[in-house]
């Protein structure tokens, strides 16, 4: 229960402990003193960063993975503002983040205008809830706030503290904590039982997984498309949700690499079934004019719904429906000529031969050595192109990647948050050297935290995605490349480990040394930009 003048600094620690949070990431200033203090004193750690970005994305794999919010504690001003990259990858991509700021102190004068922005209105477009937490409402603030970001679809929630109010008596009592429950979505067995009629009608049906799905069912699911041998590709968010090494798997659909073959599998299918799709990670179009059997339990990212051909049920439920039935029919392999031909182009059969080392090369060589288990993140660039369709991904949650907004940065604080989540796993985070240079400064980050990340970055010296869309438009090559990094003195910089592989035996043998490294390794991996061009 509430001691009598309970700081509302310390309520705020409290309730975040009952809710689970057991880590708080974030860059402390002045004014969220006293409430870093009330998270020490309840045992919560707090994770120093370098940057307040990188806190939110940290915090926001951590808490996924964890089954609970994660949270990203700033200071007002400039630390409030650089969480701007978090919560917009938290709101596109689902990911359950809670950000808690200082603010300017309500009793101070409308003059005072230092650091003073309108931080509700700017962040309230893209959260799920926004509150001032007062001591009048402080417990209720962190729940309303918790309870949105824990809802589904996941995502992020912004709450703001001055520090006048972190030191004031909070005046609601403690209460006990009860999880949300979630409410009961539509009519499961009707749905499964419509879905089952489109089915049998169908002679090419292809299921498409995506972000609704949460990884619970994953069980249930591949005992239904196993059972009943359907054809499935995924979206990159749920690699891994199914075994992408099954012989039932098309391949990944959502702007990856070899896009143009994956869209044939889409536009041959006569059945596309958008199991948990959301289009958030579809950098096309075709979404609009092919037509897709919706099978949604929530609403998209942003709170969009389709408005036609939708099933909207408890996934859970349907799938124990589906699973009591017999498949309605047989389907064969509709997709083997595109299965075949992307397994091809993945063994590094490229399709247009070429002399170095092929990029292809370097996933087989990480996947070769690192076991089926390990958590694979990635940032923006050509390399989660190749990784997101090429890694085979074999469990639920193991593969993160910034794809709903797409903004570089993401994949070294990303490895990190599941690191600290999953300790006993392998954690790979494959960068180009674009993004790295963005946040390198975050290996000191995870070699004083314990997180003993592996990261890979691919040397080309370029931004080769853009590169390569800028000659595809006709223009001249201009502003896209940039001078060599040495990314394994970087490393040393930091207190990590770094080698440089050239070839896919290095490449192989770095993977290995790594996995027995009791602090951060970088393998840096140099590559001709033009190689990418083989798997546009």
């Amino acid at each position: 229960m509430i001691t009598a003048g309970q700081p509302t600094a310390d309520a705020i620690a409290q309730e975040l402990q009952a809710a689970g949070v057991d880590r708080v990431f974030g860059l402390p200033g002045g004014e969220v003193l006293v409430l870093l203090e009330a998270l020490r004193q309840r045992g919560i750690d707090y994770v120093l960063c370098r940057h307040e970005a990188d806190a939110g994305i940290m915090a926001g794999v951590y808490g996924k993975l964890k089954g609970t919010a994660g949270v990203a504690l700033t200071t007002l001003g400039p630390g409030a503002a650089n969480l701007m990259l978090a919560l917009a990858n938290a709101w596109l991509d689902r990911e359950p983040l809670l950000a808690l700021s200082a603010d300017i102190p309500a009793s101070w004068p409308p003059s005072h205008t230092h650091q003073r922005l309108p931080l509700h209105d700017l962040y309230r477009p893209l959260t799920k809830h926004v509150e001032r937490i007062t001591p009048l409402n402080v417990r209720g603030a962190v729940r309303r706030a918790l309870a949105a970001t824990l809802a589904q679809p996941l995502g992020p929630s912004y709450l703001t503290l001055s520090a006048e109010d972190a030191r004031l008596p909070a005046a609601e009592p403690a209460t006990p904590w009860q999880s949300p429950e979630p409410e009961p979505v539509g009519d499961p067995a009707a749905a499964a039982k419509e879905l089952a009629r489109r089915l049998c009608e169908a002679e090419r049906p292809l299921v498409l997984l995506g972000l609704g799905i949460r990884p619970v069912n994953a069980p249930a699911l591949r005992r239904w498309l196993e059972r009943w041998k359907l054809p499935v590709a995924v979206t990159p968010k749920v690699k891994g949700l199914v075994d992408e090494t099954a012989p039932n798997f098309v391949g990944v659909i959502g702007g990856m690499a070899i896009d143009d073959l994956m869209l044939q599998a889409l536009e041959q299918a006569d059945l596309l079934v958008g199991f948990g799709f959301d289009p958030v990670e579809v950098d096309k179009t075709w979404h609009a004019h092919l037509p897709i059997l919706w099978v949604l339990e929530s609403a998209n990212a942003a709170g969009e719904l389709p408005r036609h051909d939708l099933l909207l049920a408890d996934h859970h439920l349907l799938l124990e429906g589906l699973n009591r039935q017999d498949p309605p029919r047989a389907w064969g392999e509709p997709f083997a000529r595109i299965r075949a031909e992307r397994l091809a182009i993945a063994r590094g059969e490229s399709r247009a031969p070429r002399r170095g080392l092929k990029p292809a090369e370097i996933v087989q060589a990480l996947a070769s050595v690192l076991p089926p288990e390990t958590i694979v993140t990635t940032d923006v660039g050509s390399h989660k192109y190749l990784f997101g369709q090429f890694w085979p991904s074999r469990y639920p949650e193991t593969f993160w990647m910034s794809n709903g907004l797409s903004g570089m940065g993401y994949g070294l604080p990303a490895a990190i948050g599941a690191k600290l989540a999953r300790p006993d796993v392998p954690v790979l985070a494959a960068l180009g050297d674009g993004g790295f240079s963005m946040n390198s400064q975050e290996l000191e980050t995870a070699r004083r935290i314990g997180a003993t990340v592996i990261v890979v970055v691919i040397a080309d010296q370029s931004y080769s995605l853009i590169r390569l869309a800028q000659e595809s438009r006709g223009l001249p090559r201009h502003g896209v490349d940039f001078g060599p990094i040495d990314n394994v003195a970087t490393a040393h910089a930091c207190g990590a480990e770094g080698v440089r592989a050239g070839t896919p035996e290095e490449i192989a043998e770095a993977a290995r040394q790594a996995l027995h490294a009791d602090v951060p390794f970088l393998i840096e991996v140099p590559l001709d930009p033009e190689a990418y061009r083989e798997i546009a």
